[in-house]
């Protein structure tokens, strides 16, 4: 069976599902649901989080106590796309990945990680993003997306051309 979705809590709970599956998994407070724009699906965790990930991709939650919604995932490889209203429980969420920390206190956002860089485009509110093992950060706004490498170099804040960020979205069947 082709896996279509892995994820991983930090409490090392596993689900895989087939493309073919009806999904019933709960986790932590999560329900992981059909997503109707693709084949692939979605987790999603109360009212405050939705988390999209693109095929072939790897990440496990973080921060979960009890049936309370995680503060973050831990982005392997591939790619996320994040809905996240801060509520009473949770005023924040962050994407690490092996480049850098994504982290915002509401909005929506994608992240693609590859071997040479994390890309972050934000879709509406606002991000920071940090080097994983520096201090250094940039804010980025709707529209906006930087490209994180290993290194020192500052972190580049640029508006994606619509090709780049059409590819980006179609990796959720968006």
């Amino acid at each position: 069976m082709r896996i279509a979705w892995l994820l991983g809590t930090v409490l090392g709970v596993v689900v895989c599902l087939g493309a073919a599956d009806i999904v019933s998994a709960q986790t932590a407070g999560c329900v992981l649901a059909a997503d109707h724009h693709g084949p692939d699906k979605i987790l999603r965790c109360g009212g405050q989080l939705t988390i999209h990930s693109a095929a072939q991709t790897q990440y496990r939650l973080t921060g979960q106590q009890g049936n309370e919604p995680p503060t973050g995932v831990e982005l392997d490889s591939g790619a996320v796309m994040i809905e996240f209203v801060p509520g009473e429980a949770r005023r924040n969420f962050q994407i690490l990945t092996p480049h850098a920390i994504a982290a915002v206190r509401g909005t929506r956002w994608a992240v693609e990680v590859t071997a040479e860089k994390t890309s972050t485009l934000v879709i509406s509110g606002a991000v920071v993003v940090k080097r994983r093992q520096s201090e250094q950060a940039a804010i980025l706004h709707a529209g906006e997306g930087a490209d994180v490498s290993p290194g020192t170099a500052p972190i580049e804040v640029k508006r994606w051309k619509k090709e780049r960020v059409r590819a980006l979205l179609a990796r959720f069947s968006r």
